[in-house]
């Protein structure tokens, strides 16, 4: 699928080099902070059309609530918002996760997923054209690389990007049944993946979400545990070979060795 736009305009890439010339900043500073590429902020203030889940990046990197419309020169809301239109007509819409945590979850989940996608796909179309055993690393950007654990980014390449676009659309239909069910870690990771746009949804439209019941809470149900942050995204632990958590077992389902690894962790960090 498509990554979903903000449609581009003159006059909209005109009002993001004003703002950032009267900021006094360079296309390499607010690229930054947007977390862009230099070149595609330059396709920005040439009028091109910006990919929505980067839309309050850019916006917040030129101290704006929002981008403004993309025929006026006037800072506002964007009249064309998605989430507002997705509903238990999408494809990856959950009943089951609406009635077990409530209709922001399945709303989460469902865009969250999307978004995932999109990023996935754009990674593989870019490592397609680079040689064999390239990884996210060393692409000039993907957002996906900066989520994934750390210890284990050399191990990033193409086909392991397509294990996770795969893990993603089985996910999607199995949610979309009503199995609320992730076995593997590949998985865990893969819902801690599209969870981590929720921060996103929040600043793209709060009022979507004030009120509704507690968006972030899905996840720890349907796992039962957070073992991936505690063992994958803690800088203090190094997973050793053999261990559940290792990268070379991410498809199979989890034993009890968890806690053998989590021991080694900290008895290397106490040696340290």
């Amino acid at each position: 699928m498509p990554p979903r736009r903000k449609p581009g305009s003159p006059q909209l890439g005109q009002s993001i080099r004003a703002r950032r010339l009267e900021l006094g900043r360079s296309i390499e500073e607010v690229a930054l902070k947007a977390g862009v590429g230099a070149k595609t902020w330059g396709r920005y203030e040439t009028g091109g059309s910006i990919r929505l889940d980067k839309v309050q990046g850019v916006a917040r990197a030129l101290g704006w609530h929002a981008l403004p419309d993309a025929d006026t020169d006037t800072p506002g809301p964007d009249q064309d918002n998605w989430l507002r239109k997705v509903d238990n007509r999408h494809e990856a819409w959950s009943p089951a996760l609406e009635q077990e945590y409530g209709h922001s979850c399945a709303l989460t989940f469902a865009v969250g997923s999307d978004l995932l996608l999109d990023h996935l796909t754009d990674d593989l179309d870019t490592l397609a054209c680079m040689p064999t055993a390239t990884h996210l690393g060393q692409l000039d950007t993907s957002w996906v690389a900066d989520r994934l654990p750390p210890q284990f980014l050399p191990r990033y390449d193409y086909e392991f990007v397509y294990r996770l676009r795969a893990a993603v659309h089985m996910l999607r239909l199995r949610f979309a049944k009503g199995h609320l069910q992730a076995f593997s870690p590949l998985k865990h990771i893969t819902l801690r993946l599209i969870l981590s746009y929720a921060e996103l949804f929040a600043d793209t439209d709060p009022q979507l979400f004030q009120g509704q019941d507690h968006w972030t809470d899905w996840l720890a149900g349907v796992l039962g545990d957070l073992d991936v942050d505690r063992y994958l995204c803690n800088p203090t632990i190094a997973v050793p070979p053999g261990f559940d958590y290792h990268f070379d077992r991410w498809d199979e389902e989890p034993t009890a060795n968890q806690d053998a690894a989590h021991t080694a962790g900290s008895s290397k960090d106490a040696s340290d």
